[in-house]
């Protein structure tokens, strides 16, 4: 028997058939409905024909066509809770049409919702950049009824807050809320998604900035040894660190840091090395540290970058690194009970504040109001034995220190 006439025999006994593969009659008058923008038509014709079949591929497609257009007509009568119901309704019914038929709706379903998650999530990310942050969470979240499957709706809310948090001022209460509830949302993905690993760098950096440092550095452990090759996660590691006044920690990360961008191919890395050799040359070459020889080398590089001339905070940290090693080679030296070795270390000590000399003259005629700058030279010199110059210096920096002198 024909189609044709199974369908005029449909006809004359009044009855339904359905042949597979076909698309019902319910189906094909709510696409007409749908056209027509009678949204609500669309949806009741096609729970009409779930009566007779409800496993139709094309009318859960239908259906979430249609509850679509009901959310963004809802959007636009500023009606967000009811657009969320037909976003969460429409997500629904692409996926159904998907489990009946993957071969040829997957695709169709797929291009739907992330038509729908897409167009939500470029209006919240406007709304973010002019930090109209209850507008942009309203359409994230619209974003996220949309298309749950995806976690970066939720991502943005928690990090929108996190960043709300940072612009509250002196605020604590609203800031300690928003960092709440930017956890919650942090745990609610993580709950689903515990190995996406840098949300849980987001987690711990939330719970940094809520004073509970001991669970973040427990995360950012773990994270490191997992991931230790990621700039933006060493770099928060680092603040961590910092926090705690761990600084020898995170100056052991920016370094790890400047190897990976100066191993990269990204220019827009490079402005980033010279500040992080600089602070973390800084500490290797403080007297509690004293990794001197690092130091010095990180200074080095970090003095060879500036390319519009030498600035006074990087010829300063130098020359008192060399001070500070200096002092260091002749405490050795005077516990030293082998003659030639004790000889070898004095003589080191004198090159360190000969080099510290060599780099205070060339900041004080650079900058002769660096009060610092004339001191650590005093410094220098007197330890080489030249009292006349220390004195001078020494003049100098009392005068620039006290507002008598002038720069």
């Amino acid at each position: 028997m024909t189609k044709l006439r199974l369908i005029l025999l449909a006809g004359v006994l009044g009855i339904v058939v359905v042949l597979p593969g076909c698309r019902s009659a319910h189906t094909t008058s709510a696409i007409l409905y749908i056209d027509e923008q009678n949204y609500d038509k669309a949806i009741a014709v096609i729970h009409e024909g779930f009566e007779f079949r409800d496993d139709e591929p094309d009318a859960y497609y239908y259906l979430g066509e249609a509850h679509s257009k009901l959310a963004e007509k809802a959007i636009d009568e500023n009606d967000y809770l009811e657009a969320k119901k037909n976003y969460e309704l429409s997500y629904e019914y692409y996926s159904r049409s998907k489990e009946i038929d993957p071969e040829h709706f997957t695709e169709m379903a797929n291009v739907a919702m992330e038509y729908n998650f897409t167009t939500q999530s470029n209006t919240a990310k406007g709304e973010f950049a002019v930090s109209y942050y209850e507008e942009a969470e309203g359409f994230f979240r619209l974003a996220y009824a949309a298309l749950p499957d995806s976690l970066s709706a939720i991502k943005n809310i928690a990090r929108m807050k996190m960043k709300h948090a940072s612009e509250v001022g002196e605020d604590l209460g609203m800031r300690e809320t928003l960092l709440e509830e930017a956890l919650v949302l942090v745990d609610q993905v993580l709950d689903a998604h515990p190995d996406v690993y840098d949300l849980q760098a987001d987690k711990a950096s939330v719970l940094k900035h809520l004073g509970r440092t001991t669970e973040a550095d427990i995360i950012y452990k773990r994270l490191l040894e997992e991931h230790g090759d990621d700039p933006g996660l060493l770099h928060d590691v680092a603040e961590l660190a910092r926090s705690e006044n761990d600084q020898q920690r995170a100056a052991d990360l920016y370094v790890r840091i400047v190897g990976i961008y100066e191993n990269d191919t990204d220019p827009s890395n490079d402005e980033a090395v010279k500040p992080l050799l600089l602070f973390a040359g800084t500490i290797y070459g403080t007297p509690s540290v004293q990794r001197f020889e690092e130091a010095i080398e990180l200074l080095n590089r970090a003095a060879e970058k500036e390319i519009f001339g030498a600035q006074e905070s990087t010829l300063l940290v130098r020359m008192q690194t060399y001070y500070h090693y200096g002092k260091h080679l002749q405490d050795q030296a005077a516990e030293e009970t082998d003659p030639v070795r004790k000889a070898e270390l004095e003589q080191l000590a004198a090159e360190m504040f000969q080099r510290g000399v060599e780099i205070g003259n060339a900041l004080t005629n650079q900058y002769p109001g660096s009060a610092e700058g004339f001191l650590f030279l005093a410094l220098c010199q007197v330890e080489l034995g030249d009292t006349a110059s220390s004195e001078i210096n020494l003049k100098a920096y009392e005068e620039l220190s006290t507002g008598t002198g002038t720069p």
